[in-house]
């Protein structure tokens, strides 16, 4: 049987103590922020999912030969 890890665990109170005040921050925005900041993710992601589904229909094409 092994023993226990003697290597403390990371403090990440910043981590949450940030992650605590972006949530307040997203809710004290009006619902046409929220609609604006979704839209803009999806721009910065449209790259993204127009790679990935080139690279799938070219698995698929790939596939039917």
């Amino acid at each position: 049987m092994k023993s226990p890890s003697t290597r403390p665990f990371p403090d990440i109170a910043d981590l949450l103590a940030r992650k605590a005040a972006g949530r307040r921050d997203v809710a004290s925005r009006s619902f046409g922020e929220k609609i604006e900041m979704l839209e803009a993710l999806r721009a910065r992601v449209a790259p993204i999912r127009k790679a990935r589904e080139a690279r799938r229909g070219d698995k698929a094409a790939d596939e039917s030969r």
